[in-house]
């Protein structure tokens, strides 16, 4: 009963507010835009502006958890800086609650593009979108930052512009605070913070868009993307490497490399 009402309780703390609800008579709610593990995402106006904006809030049932996410991610973006990534504002405190103006990126995200666009990309293609999400996965790293998100829901294509959005998990390389020691292998690829955790995450987001093309026979058993994906040999090369069955790539740049020379040799072959 005690987890229940624990749970109850979470549960009313979390509870999105509802559209038209102002903040500091500046912002106001138009719809939620979702939850994370640690804070609630809507979009707003901005009376200031006339423009749309992401506000992020700390959810209050993580406490000072929550807020401390929040106020990373804040110096996460403010430090970064960069065109390919979203602007944010000063960090707002009010009714004993923790919010963040993030700027409203307006675009598809990869999610969006495969399963609710159904767009396939050919194995060139997808190397190419690799390709060109690459240059802003090396800035944050040469900065000093991991973003330990990098999946297709966070991944926007804007007119053709490739952004990254959502650093809510971002942390300075080799920062341990707060952190507990990974449950499996799978986690701990995934969200220690250092440099090929996210280039183990590119892999998956690679797969992923291989994967948005592929047709599998029916009644077929599953098997693994070695046997499913008639891919180059480059290609398969630099996969491996990225999901680390073979020597993982240091760096976003030595990455960048193999990519750039799998382009180059899928170009100069038709069907591709």
């Amino acid at each position: 009963m005690i987890g229940y009402l624990r749970g109850a309780y979470h549960a009313w703390l979390d509870y999105p507010l509802p559209a038209g609800y102002e903040l500091q008579r500046r912002y106001r709610l138009l719809r939620s835009l979702g939850e994370g593990s640690y804070g609630l995402a809507y979009l707003a106006m901005d009376a200031a502006s006339g423009s749309p904006v992401v506000l992020k809030q700390a959810r209050p049932s993580k406490r000072e958890l929550g807020r401390r996410l929040l106020i990373r991610e804040q110096e996460a973006l403010q430090v970064l800086g960069h065109p390919d990534l979203p602007a944010c504002g000063a960090l707002i405190e009010e009714r004993r609650h923790l919010w963040l103006p993030i700027e409203w990126v307006d675009g598809a995200t990869v999610e969006d593009l495969i399963f609710t666009q159904r767009r396939g990309f050919t194995e060139l293609e997808s190397l190419k979108f690799l390709e060109r999400l690459l240059p802003v996965v090396a800035f944050i790293h040469e900065r000093g930052w991991v973003h330990l998100d990098l999946r297709i829901p966070n991944v926007m294509d804007c007119a053709g512009r490739l952004k990254l959005i959502d650093f809510g998990l971002a942390r300075r390389i080799g920062d341990m605070e707060g952190l507990e020691a990974p449950q499996n292998g799978e986690e701990e690829r995934r969200r220690l913070p250092r440099v090929e955790s996210d280039l183990y995450a590119l892999g998956h987001f690679l797969l992923f868009l291989l994967y948005a093309s592929y047709e599998g026979k029916p009644g077929q058993e599953e098997r693994g993307w070695q046997e499913e994906l008639d891919l180059s040999e480059a290609t398969a090369r630099l996969l491996n490497r990225l999901m680390g069955e073979d020597a993982v790539y240091p760096s976003a740049a030595a990455l960048a490399g193999d990519v750039g020379q799998a382009v180059a040799a899928l170009s100069s072959q038709p069907g591709r």
